[in-house]
């Protein structure tokens, strides 16, 4: 089907693909629509239909997970050229770019986990490539909400819509007040002029530095015949981020979480705080997930999970907090198509208060998608909560706390799970796992910081056989550098009845290609994933971090990846074990 576009104003534009049948890829220059069938699932919790689009003849489902891409165009082609599941294929008349991506074989899937646009340089490339495979296989491709995604959501609110006369009035941002920056709303106002507000909001208040530089230049290099200006990037925003822009088509079709079978998807991890923990032993519950009230942050203080809203089981708040999102969501679509009809702007913008009940009804979203309540305290959240909160696994440490495995444990159990996926935390320049027991586990695959992995040498004959140096960042505009990749494969049982395979293969920081066995194959005495014993390594006070190990995989030949992590700061060891 051909794109349908409409229009917006009167400036034309050459393709990239310079095809005569072909005209204006820039997304300011039109909004789109697919018109093709609808996903029959919709963002709803995915579960048991997705054999839809499955021949009969395969049993089995291969499922590739690609997570945190962030708008980096070549780590995204070097994934599809490394895939065993994904290949590029030459696209048709109607999409912009010479090839698309599409999948291998009929029993295969893809799992976007969040994140899509900032740091790359090639925003608008990679979000429509995703959105075009979705497409085209609605069932077969399913997306998560990353905090990168969700907070775009302020772009309108905060910079307008298109051919409004005058930017919204912004008081400033709750979290700079009193730092008399730009944006404290006692001392210094957000910018009045639309290019600066928009490169205010992108660096100082969304942690994208470079993503107005980012979008000019991707503008610049599909329309090489051009003049791109300061303001052509901002009406790029105000379209990619509008309901029927990419941003706005992918935030339709993602979910905050994805079930699987056996398998769980968020962006973060789970969204279980250390307050939620103390809160329910004070209340005398023999589990913490005996009573959801404290994961579900967006309902009215005094309601319960189970008095107003019927939840109380993990599967009823899973698809409590998807129905959350998909609410918000078309919130925030009515909202803005009350703007373009004349309604003005509320005044009351979510930074200035911030909070699940201030500002227009979609801000609640935005809230989730935060690491902090207003209090301060952590935000029970899938989004922005992490399994590495700083660096490392500590939570999963023998005896540092042993209440989160705990009630980690209890969740898998209670929401039948053998794996949870999740990204958001750069882990090094391979996924990370961690063991949950003997049959389950979480795998961390945040790799966008390979290009600043740091291979540690202790100076001993052992480590000094197995040196590595990364190869650093190269040309590439994001931290991943030129070489490393890395693709999680999965594979389930006929309609996800069982989890039979989880692996993964790719690139390292080095250069060295690696592919793991099945991780559900180590047995109960394998020490992946968990913390490594003290002779393999070197000691606490000779390592750089000062602190413990954690055994990533093992090589076929007998060697060991150890890695450690502080902040965004990662180090890989490798050695082998005495004889």
């Amino acid at each position: 089907m051909a794109l349908v576009r409409t229009l917006v104003c009167q400036r034309t534009f050459s393709s990239v693909r310079r095809k005569a049948s072909f005209q204006a890829p820039l997304v300011f220059d039109y909004r789109f629509t697919y018109k093709r069938r609808r996903d029959s699932v919709g963002s709803r919790c995915f579960a048991s239909s997705f054999n839809e689009d499955f021949s009969k003849e395969h049993q089995d489902v291969v499922i590739t997970y690609l997570t945190d891409v962030e708008g980096d165009k070549a780590y995204l082609d070097r994934y599809v050229q490394n895939s065993k599941v994904l290949q590029f294929c030459e696209a048709s008349e109607d999409f912009p770019y010479d090839q698309c991506i599409s999948f291998k074989s009929d029993n295969s899937m893809l799992i976007y986990g969040g994140d899509v646009w900032d740091k790359g340089g090639f925003d608008l490339y990679v979000i429509r490539q995703l959105l075009d495979l979705k497409r085209r296989y609605p069932n077969r491709v399913q997306m998560i909400m990353g905090n990168r995604d969700i907070v775009k959501l302020r772009i309108l609110q905060e910079l307008g819509v298109m051919n409004t006369e005058k930017l919204p009035e912004h008081p400033g941002l709750l979290w700079l007040k009193g730092t008399g920056r730009v944006g404290d709303p006692d001392s210094s106002p957000p910018p009045k002029e639309p290019v600066e507000r928009l490169k205010w909001i992108l660096s100082q208040t969304m942690g994208s530095p470079q993503a107005f530089e980012h979008r000019l230049n991707e503008l610049q290099s599909e329309n090489k015949n051009l003049n791109i200006t300061d303001m052509d990037v901002v009406r790029s925003y105000q379209l990619s981020c509008h309901p029927q822009g990419e941003l706005g088509q992918y935030l339709s079709k993602a979910n905050l979480v994805i079930k699987l079978g056996p398998i769980l998807v968020v962006h973060g991890s789970l969204p279980l705080t250390e307050d939620a923990i103390v809160n329910a032993a004070k209340k005398g519950q023999e589990s913490v997930w005996d009573d959801l009230t404290f994961c579900m942050p967006w309902i009215l203080p005094g309601e319960s999970a189970k008095e107003n809203y019927g939840v109380t089981s993990i599967d009823e708040w899973l698809e409590a907090l998807n129905q959350f999102g998909r609410d918000r969501v078309q919130n925030w679509k009515d909202e803005i198509k009350s703007i373009e009809e004349g309604k003005p702007f509320d005044p009351n913008v979510w930074a200035y208060k911030a909070g699940y009940h201030n500002g227009p009804t979609y801000s609640a979203l935005i809230q989730y998608g935060m690491g902090m309540k207003l209090n301060r305290k952590q935000n029970p959240t899938v989004v922005y909560n992490s399994f590495t909160p700083k660096g490392m696994p500590h939570k999963f440490f023998p005896n540092a706390e042993g209440e989160y495995l705990k009630c980690t444990k209890e969740f898998f159990d209670r929401a039948q799970i053998q794996l949870v996926l999740a990204g958001h935390k750069p882990q090094g320049d391979m996924p990370n796992p961690i063991r949950v027991d003997s049959s389950a586990w979480v795998l961390c695959c945040d790799t966008s910081y390979s290009g600043d992995t740091i291979w540690y040498d202790d100076n001993n004959v052992t480590a000094k056989e197995a040196m590595r140096t990364n190869s650093g960042q190269g040309k590439a505009s994001s931290f991943r550098g030129d070489v490393a990749v890395s693709e999680v494969l999965l594979e389930l049982g006929a309609f996800g009845s069982m989890l039979k395979s989880v692996k993964y293969h790719g690139v390292m920081s080095d250069g060295t290609e690696y592919e793991t066995i099945n991780l559900l194959d180590h047995g109960e005495n394998s020490m992946i994933g968990q913390v490594a014993p003290d002779h393999l390594v070197p000691s606490e006070k000779e390592s750089p971090h000062q602190g413990r190990w954690w055994l990533k995989s093992v090589f076929s030949d007998g060697s060991h990846l150890f890695y450690a992590g502080e902040g965004f700061n990662v180090w890989n060891f490798v050695s082998k074990p005495p004889p």
